[in-house]
């Protein structure tokens, strides 16, 4: 029986400047190194962007995932996740409102972890 690894990476959503085509993860799925690359964080930023690659479209750059954390701080605030920057839907959202009270609140992000 051959030997089986499970490998997990991330930081794949932080390549901005470069097409996907190019990106890492793409090479690591076509030497077969893996079997598959999830995206994370850039999902809830760029939604499209699984058909946009497979389809060769041009990259939405201001749709890639910047990082801003909006995402992993609105559920510890009890909030859904989204990215509140860049979606429309969470943008004008009742939750991006009391998302921004509390960071604004909170000046000191480490603060934001309520759920301790």
């Amino acid at each position: 029986m051959a030997a089986v690894a499970s490998f997990e990476g991330a930081g794949a959503d932080w390549i901005v400047e470069i097409h996907f085509a190019q990106a890492p993860d793409e090479a690591a799925v076509r030497e077969g190194w893996v079997d598959c690359v999830g995206l994370g964080r850039m999902v809830l930023a760029y939604p499209k962007l699984p058909l946009d690659v497979i389809r060769g479209r041009e990259l939405q750059r201001k749709r890639v995932c910047r990082t801003f954390s909006d995402c992993t701080t609105a559920p510890r605030a009890g909030l859904p996740s989204g990215c509140y920057p860049l979606d429309e839907h969470y943008r004008q959202s009742e939750e991006a409102v009391r998302l921004k009270d509390l960071k604004h609140r909170h000046k000191n992000r480490r603060e934001l972890n309520f759920k301790d």
